[in-house]
């Protein structure tokens, strides 16, 4: 299945090459920005109204009466609980991707918050000068060269491309085997999922309908875009990038 997904990236070469290289025309359409590789868009289109009928009618009232029952201090140490075993991915990223510097402070990280943060629930580290990074497998694999593939909207979990989607699997393989180490039971990982999807929804800030125009489909998925390359660039990004976004403003 990986194998698969690689090879179909690498036919999309040509087209994100053609994106990545639009925000490089001063002349050009100041909407170039816009434009990402995403053939499969009537389906993704479907997809994207499907998940806003369940985020809006049963995943934001599931979180609102998550955040109405559950007091504010236990959110932020479940948030702070799940943010701690996701640094274990993190940091065999950073070791992937080569920055022994970054992965030495993300053990350092998740070291000091489960000792004395008790297993994570709190986050002296923060207190500490230790950065919080984030590094997935989706980022290592465009570290390699391998390229973004084409847009995808997956049910639920929203905007990916095909290189995320084989980045999600791999990062999720890489919990579930601490899990496993860790000899939680299946009863508790599922709990524990499912809260962890709680906090993390109730963490974003973004609500379906929330840019109320009907280009929200375009607008996420180039936002999405260019979040991943900022990521994957450790923050730094073409400058003519920002000035086609002033230009719309």
């Amino acid at each position: 299945m990986v194998i698969g997904c690689l090879l179909l990236s690498g036919c999309a070469t040509q087209q994100q090459e053609t994106f990545q290289h639009s925000y490089s025309t001063e002349n050009g359409d100041h909407l170039a920005f816009l434009d990402v590789y995403d053939p499969l868009e009537p389906l993704n289109r479907r997809i994207y109204k499907f998940n806003t009928v369940v985020d809006n009618n049963i995943l934001e009232p599931v979180v609102r009466g998550y955040k109405k029952v559950v007091p504010s201090f236990i959110r932020t140490g479940l948030s702070n609980f799940f943010s701690n075993i996701g640094e274990i991915p993190v940091m065999l990223n950073c070791l992937l991707q080569t920055k022994s510097e970054k992965s030495g402070e993300v053990l350092a990280r998740f070291m000091v918050n489960t000792t004395a943060g008790i297993f994570g629930f709190w986050d002296p580290a923060t207190n500490m000068g230790l950065i919080k990074y984030n590094e997935d497998f989706g980022q290592t694999l465009a570290v390699y060269g391998v390229p973004a593939g084409p847009y995808i909207v997956l049910p639920i979990l929203g905007p990916s491309t095909l290189r995320d989607t084989t980045g999600k699997v791999m990062d999720n393989l890489t919990k579930t085997a601490f899990v496993e180490l860790a000899a939680i039971s299946s009863s508790a990982d599922l709990t524990l999922s499912v809260v962890d999807g709680l906090t993390l929804r109730a963490s974003l800030p973004f609500s379906y309908g929330d840019f109320d125009s009907p280009f929200e489909y375009d607008l996420v998925r180039a936002l999405y875009i260019d979040t991943r390359n900022l990521l994957i660039n450790d923050g730094a990004f073409v400058e003519t990038h920002f000035k086609a976004r002033e230009a719309v403003k």
